[in-house]
């Protein structure tokens, strides 16, 4: 298997209420994940469009909470011009979800809005542990994982 890269983020337009309210119908739905533009973000948008890479595994959470465990499945595009609830998210990816966090699962180490797992710390065995688990289920039901 090539070299997949293990990220953590959160997804919410300065608001952690948002998270809870809408990241579940956002990734189900839209199969997106993303951010906006904000002047203080500019190196967390640059790895969001540059360095993550299709097939990339990444936890979505709010906080420390996580929410769902998703691969990237495609490059990063804007969308300037959208005029619902998700207007914020100007740059996206498209995703699948892996699996959906149902019983409450948290990150040790929850900062950051983008966080690549570079160490072997417990945030990282966390996401990689949830990442086998999934990877078993795909493989007993022949399921290729990547794309």
């Amino acid at each position: 298997m090539k070299e997949i890269k293990f990220w953590h983020m959160q997804m919410h337009p300065d608001d952690k209420s948002y998270g809870e309210d809408h990241v579940f119908s956002i990734l189900e739905h839209q199969k997106i994940i993303g951010l906006g533009n904000w002047d203080a973000g500019e190196s967390t948008i640059t790895a969001f469009r540059e360095t993550i890479k299709v097939n990339d595994i990444i936890a979505i959470k709010n906080g420390a909470k996580l929410i769902a465990l998703v691969q990237v499945i495609g490059g990063w595009y804007e969308v300037n011009d959208d005029k619902t609830e998700t207007y914020w998210i100007e740059n996206r990816r498209p995703i699948r979800v892996l699996d959906w966090a149902i019983d409450d699962k948290y990150l040790p180490q929850p900062r950051g809005t983008l966080m690549l797992c570079k160490n072997d710390v417990e945030t990282t065995r966390v996401i990689k542990a949830w990442f086998e688990q999934v990877k078993t289920s795909y493989e007993k039901r022949k399921i290729n994982l990547l794309v």
